[in-house]
């Protein structure tokens, strides 16, 4: 994702993609999409695309079972769900925004738009916290290991 938005903008100019921002102000969402003009747009459904599958079933599933193996290894609640969330609000947040981009220059729904921004928060705070989770969970059983190793 970060490679792709790295060619938008080279090619096409603009900020990143509203993907990667941390909440969406609709005026800056239409400023993106007229910056990045009707072959920016394009890339960006296309890049969209490429959101939808493979990347957020893949992240979804490393992830989730990373951070799954690290909390039965720890025997701590299972935390991988926080992944699943992210990866349901990027569906909301990426289809949104593929909408926009498609019915550019008519603006969506104010509301369909507030809706994204929520679901980009969540996913972004999900995902952080999901990754927080998966480090100090990795850390705790290696000192765990270490010390029953020590024994």
């Amino acid at each position: 994702m970060i490679r792709r938005s790295g060619y938008l903008q080279s090619t096409f100019g603009g900020d990143n993609p509203p993907d990667l921002w941390f909440g969406i102000q609709e005026e800056k969402l239409y400023n993106y999409l007229d910056v990045i003009g009707d072959g920016g747009r394009e890339a960006y459904r296309k890049m969209n695309s490429w959101d939808f599958f493979p990347y957020m079933p893949s992240y979804m599933i490393f992830y989730g079972a990373l951070l799954l193996i690290q909390c039965r290894s720890a025997q701590a609640s299972d935390l991988s769900w926080l992944f699943f969330i992210a990866m349901m609000c990027d569906i909301i947040e990426t289809g949104t925004f593929n909408y926009a981009a498609n019915q550019f220059p008519e603006h969506i729904s104010s509301t369909i738009v507030r809706a994204a921004s929520i679901a980009n928060e969540i996913k972004w705070v999900s995902f952080g916290f999901g990754l927080i989770g998966l480090v100090g969970l990795f850390v705790h059983n290696s000192l765990k290991a270490k010390k029953a190793h020590q024994r």
